[in-house]
């Protein structure tokens, strides 16, 4: 779906302005570019795999600022999944940017599992699911609008239809664990058997780690 498809839909389901004067599409465009990263980093319904490249005797890592979220480490002999006390086994997470590894004894490589960062899209041709994007599937490009529709439902101040509210609860649920996203999760939950594409990319390495603060 290509952002022009979606931003209309956005502006005539709320009867937004694009008039020269008054022109709200804009803001719509940025509600939309955030939805993209919300729904990507809440569900992980797009994994890609990013080689990190590990020298000897050097542990701690930097993540790239494009890695939003990890959700398995694989070293070759093993898949290590994310588990709620932020390690994978002898990988663990320190704050949301620094990766301590098993100390490597010589030179070798990472794959890390994670949800990339896409580009935000400014096109009227930018698809939703193209790569560069996101790469969203068509079945689940619904929530991106869900998103736009609550946060700028509630820029117009509509809270006399409480239209706000209404797309919120449609779209994360009451508890923010419901709503179209937790559909999602399931289905991606269902898919969980099949590997995602692999997707090369270099992280930068520590050189100091006493250059950082824990």
């Amino acid at each position: 779906m290509t952002l022009k498809e979606m931003r209309d839909e956005v502006v005539q389901t709320l009867g937004l302005q694009q008039i020269a004067a008054y022109n709200e599409a804009a803001l719509v465009t940025t509600y939309l570019n955030r939805g993209v990263i919300d729904l990507l980093s809440r569900t992980r319904c797009v994994v890609r795999c990013v080689h990190l490249k590990t020298t000897a005797e050097q542990d701690t890592y930097r993540l790239d600022h494009a890695i939003m979220t990890l959700v398995d480490v694989e070293d070759g002999a093993q898949r290590l999944r994310r588990n709620q006390s932020r390690s994978y086994g002898g990988f663990t997470l320190i704050r949301s940017d620094i990766l301590r590894i098993p100390t490597p004894s010589e030179d070798g490589e990472v794959d890390i599992w994670g949800v990339l960062r896409p580009a935000p899209m400014t096109n009227d041709t930018d698809d939703v699911g193209a790569e560069a994007f996101g790469s969203i599937p068509d079945e689940f490009q619904d929530a991106v609008i869900l998103y736009a529709l609550w946060k700028a439902s509630d820029y117009a101040d509509d809270q006399t239809g409480g239209q706000g509210d209404r797309y919120r609860l449609q779209y994360e649920g009451q508890d923010t664990r419901g709503g179209r996203l937790r559909e999602i999760r399931l289905l991606v939950n269902k898919r969980g058997t099949a590997k995602a594409p692999r997707m090369r990319g270099s992280v930068r390495g520590v050189s100091d780690r006493t250059a950082w603060v824990g």
